[in-house]
């Protein structure tokens, strides 16, 4: 999972001190961390064992930051995925046209699979959302 992490610039001070003290949760593994030099971001590569750890790990930073979160995946090891999609259609007398939509198939199914996830992941997650209004 990715998250990027906003603040508003008033709140820096806040957010400093709140993340200077913050422990992940168990359950959170962090793979890697970034800071927009130009403004007030962050991001936070990691992987979690479930929506809960995950809304244990942001209930800290609610009313103070703002979370966008995505599922990703290194490049290589999606090229990984893909191509034991597409071997696993390979032998069975499909012609290259049905193997490679077939390996689409698959892929379009995975994608599909995390966007529900994501969309499960922001309904319990107390993802707070702008005010537009």
């Amino acid at each position: 999972m990715m998250d990027i992490i906003t603040w508003e610039p008033k709140d820096s001070l806040k957010v400093a001190e709140l993340y200077a003290n913050y422990e992940y949760p168990k359950g959170i593994k962090v793979l890697d961390e970034w800071t927009d030099l130009t403004g007030y971001r962050t991001f936070v590569i990691y992987e979690t064992e479930d929506e809960k750890t995950y809304a244990t790990s942001v209930l800290p930073f609610m009313g103070l930051c703002r979370f966008e979160t995505f599922p990703v995946m290194k490049l290589d090891k999606f090229m990984q995925l893909a191509q034991k999609f597409a071997e696993k259609n390979v032998g069975r007398g499909a012609s290259a046209e049905q193997e490679r939509e077939a390996a689409e198939k698959n892929i379009l199914q995975e994608i599909e699979n995390l966007e529900k996830r994501i969309e499960h992941l922001e309904r319990h997650s107390f993802i707070q959302e702008e005010d537009v209004t």
